[in-house]
């Protein structure tokens, strides 16, 4: 069956052969096109499933909508897909008047995350989605709503801030199954390790909780050896699992709590031809799927990041609407294991 919400004017304009405007016309009946252009028009509009919702209709009543999207600029190919289901989400809702402009800030740059939100002009919004880590960024955003504006939180939560709703992945339980990948392939016994900026910065930390909670639950003859924190830094996640490693060589697993932890291990790990030790990462790139069927990596663990960026929106910008908190089923994201088998359906 057509998925209507991917079912937009310009498509149908694509397959008539006509413009989004006279689509527009014909779909209200209204004057100005030609009875075999109208015929045409909804013709294709049925042989693809589309449904005016009450959604758009009701957009189209309340008049423009804009969001502000802020969120990290960071090389991760996390943020690409991300970004891509921002743009695809805000290019199918154009037609019913919402706007989405994305405001990136620097990882490295906490203070220059707290400038962009304390200098963002609220009146020029209805709603903010905001994917942050920040020490202090439940304050923004209570400082937001208090001005009447609507803010979700997409990616990284702040669930003790007064945002409306969260858009993502559980990270806990993410953790929970990084834990219970790594205990099954070492049969429940053996010495383990984490790698990654667990301490401080959400979701890393939430997934190291989960993680060590499902070690010491279901895995106790597993023994855990905390890396030292490398953040999102590549060359410092090596060095710290190759540190340890000489300490301690008995370690026969690491789970990697992100993106830049994984390929640090994977990197340390092929220097020193280590194919023996599990290795459970995050997120997927070509290098990574191929470090997967190589065999350097075990399992992979998928956050979906184009719906995250598309739900984002679209949750976002139904809630400016209708002020409803949207169902778990458009908001939680579920996370997927990537195998070497099933690598390929994540190119």
């Amino acid at each position: 069956m057509p998925d209507n919400r991917r079912v937009t004017l310009k498509l149908i304009a694509q397959r008539a052969g006509t413009s989004i405007g006279t689509v527009d016309r014909a779909l209200k009946d209204r004057e100005g096109v030609r009875r075999s252009t109208k015929e045409r028009v909804l013709e294709v509009a049925r042989e693809l499933g589309y449904i005016p919702s009450p959604f758009s209709n009701a957009l189209r009543r309340m008049g423009s909508i804009r969001l502000a999207m802020i969120y990290p600029e960071f090389p991760a190919p996390f943020y690409a897909p991300m970004t891509a289901g921002i743009s695809d989400a805000v290019n199918d809702l154009r037609d019913f008047g919402v706007e989405a402009v994305s405001i990136r800030f620097s990882l490295q740059r906490q203070d220059l995350e707290e400038s962009v939100l304390e200098t963002l002009d609220l009146s020029e919004y209805q709603g903010i989605a905001i994917n942050s880590a920040g020490p202090r960024i439940a304050r923004q955003i209570n400082r937001i709503t208090e001005s009447g504006i609507p803010v979700i939180t997409f990616n990284t939560d702040a669930a003790n801030s007064t945002r409306r709703f969260f858009v993502g992945n559980d990270s806990f339980q993410s953790g929970r199954m990084g834990a219970a990948l790594l205990g099954r392939f070492l049969g429940g016994q053996g010495a383990v390790t984490v790698l990654g900026n667990f301490a401080q910065a959400m979701p890393f930390s939430e997934r190291f909780g989960g993680f060590c909670e499902t070690i010491h639950d279901e895995f106790p003859q597993l023994t855990l050896y905390p890396c030292a924190e490398c953040c999102a830094e590549q060359k410092l996640a090596s060095q710290s699992l190759l540190t340890l490693l000489s300490s301690v060589p008995q370690v026969r697993g690491v789970f990697c709590t992100g993106y830049t932890s994984t390929i640090g291990a994977i990197t340390a790990l092929k220097q020193l031809n280590r194919k023996d030790i599990v290795v459970i990462g995050y997120d997927t790139s070509d290098e990574l799927l191929s470090a997967l069927r190589d065999g350097w990596c075990d399992a992979l663990l998928y956050q979906d990041p184009y719906r995250q960026g598309y739900s984002a929106v679209q949750t976002l910008a139904q809630y400016v609407l209708d002020g409803k908190v949207p169902d778990l089923r458009k908001t939680s994201i579920l996370t997927n294991i990537v195998l070497p088998q099933n690598a390929d359906s994540y190119k």
